[in-house]
């Protein structure tokens, strides 16, 4: 695990910008109360070991907690229609691949920003409009990639604000092992309409 303090100045672009990603920040699965008590003065080193501790708090239940959400139906609203499917994440290398770098803001709330990656294996069924369809479905397509995420730490406790999920290699599962895929696979059981699937293959990693 790599842990990195900066302490600099962040230009009001920069803070825009990162704003502006809040829009993106997902819903993560996640234990009921992750963050840990910072008892005393906070200090960088403090708010540095709280994030490391929060995210391996999660990372430990969503490993525990695979096989539960192998069977579990999420749904994606969009526009006037509602797409269920079924997926469940890995961590190749575990809480040892976190790369978190820390970094002192010059205000008072936010204090801190932390950005975080790991490697990330995601697996996921194809979108559906048929919550059914989607229970029954045991067909997953297998992303692996980087997962990148900022978190603001604020009154004592660090908040998620954006999170994108760069894919790199996308696998099919035939013939007892997983297949490369080339070019664009279908990720929307119902074939149309098209401009969602095009949506859905920026978007991939950012609607849990």
């Amino acid at each position: 695990m790599t842990r990195r303090f900066v302490v600099g100045f962040f230009s009001v672009l920069f803070l825009a910008a990162l704003l502006a990603g809040c829009s993106s920040a997902r819903k993560s699965r996640g234990p009921g109360n992750p963050d840990p008590l910072i008892k005393g003065v906070v200090t960088e080193e403090k708010a540095a070991l709280a994030l490391e501790m929060k995210l391996t708090k999660q990372f430990e239940y969503l490993e525990q907690n695979s096989e539960k959400f192998k069977s579990r139906v999420v749904s994606s609203p969009s526009s006037d229609v509602n797409y269920h499917y079924k997926y469940y994440d890995e961590f190749p290398e575990g809480i040892e691949g976190l790369d978190i770098e820390v970094k002192a803001l010059e205000t008072f709330s936010p204090s801190y920003v932390g950005n975080v990656e790991y490697r990330k294996i995601r697996y996921q069924t194809r979108y559906t409009n048929s919550k059914s369809r989607a229970s029954k479905d045991k067909k997953f397509i297998r992303d692996e990639g980087v997962q990148r995420e900022t978190h603001e730490f604020d009154q004592g406790k660090w908040s998620l604000k954006s999170s994108i999920f760069e894919v790199r290699n996308t696998s099919v599962y035939g013939e007892d092992r997983w297949r490369a895929t080339r070019g664009r696979i279908r990720r929307v059981e119902e074939e149309k309409p098209d401009l969602f699937v095009d949506r859905v293959r920026n978007l991939f990693g950012l609607l849990d």
